[in-house]
């Protein structure tokens, strides 16, 4: 997968540590997620969580579900060990497995279909062109009717949108730091963050441009759902009914 820096145990902990701290509005975007979901036609009833870091995603979706059942995938080993840790809670509803979405081999380790497929800050590391397979994959695993979330990490149009983007973050980061006790000035804060040592692994597309990939592979109802500088929801639905759902037997045509 692109984005190896993720399977360092260092960057991976010091994201889960400052996470709260960094990601704007994140109770926001948790309940959007979760609206969007509750919209469709009945109640998901499994969810598919990829790169799902410690799962707080999938429990977020797992707690306003109670009859759901989930799978969180991820390929750090950090991420993965504490997923397993925040969602044994869930006992049997929960499968955690190691993967990577790299390739199209991360397939072997889920049975379709879902009702639901979400991601949070993850596919950002793809390129490109592994984005758009993986997207298509997902739409094979959808159950007719069936929902794709994407929280993301998305491009700016110029280094304008960027630089806001860079700032708003970073103030966020200095204020909880301060809150914290921490004599430390926004320029400092700003430096290590636009430095840190994931930032190369980025590989951040439109929204625009990923909402109209969506609707070309067959997903109806694409929107952009929230957004906030570099950070935006979007995603669409599986039609109802004309489409195939995706076998193992696929990961190797």
């Amino acid at each position: 997968m692109a984005g190896g820096t993720w399977k360092r145990d260092d960057v991976a902990a010091g994201y889960l540590s400052e996470r709260s701290h960094f990601i704007p509005d994140r109770p926001r975007q948790l309940e959007v997620l979760v609206r969007v979901v509750r919209s469709s036609d009945r109640p998901p009833s499994r969810i598919l969580d990829l790169g799902a870091g410690d799962g707080v995603l999938l429990e977020c979706f797992l707690e306003a579900f109670p009859e759901a059942t989930g799978v969180a995938v991820d390929f750090s080993p950090v991420m993965v060990e504490k997923a397993r840790e925040r969602l044994s809670k869930f006992g049997p509803r929960v499968t955690v497995a190691a993967a990577d979405l790299g390739s199209p081999d991360w397939l072997r380790g889920v049975e379709p279909p879902f009702d639901a497929v979400v991601s949070g800050l993850a596919i950002h590391h793809l390129t490109d062109d592994r984005k758009r397979s993986l997207y298509r994959e997902i739409f094979g695993l959808l159950r007719p009717g069936g929902t794709f979330l994407n929280c993301e990490h998305v491009a700016s149009r110029g280094p304008w949108g960027q630089g806001m983007y860079d700032d708003a973050v970073s103030e966020q980061l200095w204020r909880r730091r301060q809150e914290q006790g921490e004599a430390v000035s926004f320029e400092e804060v700003r430096t290590e963050y636009v430095s840190r040592p994931d930032r190369a692994d980025n590989i951040l597309a439109l929204v625009e441009d990923q909402c109209d990939w969506l609707r070309d592979i067959g997903f109806r109802d694409v929107d952009c759902f929230w957004k906030y500088f570099e950070l935006a929801i979007f995603g669409g639905r599986r039609p109802s009914k004309g489409h195939r759902v995706a076998t193992l037997s696929d990961v190797d045509k």
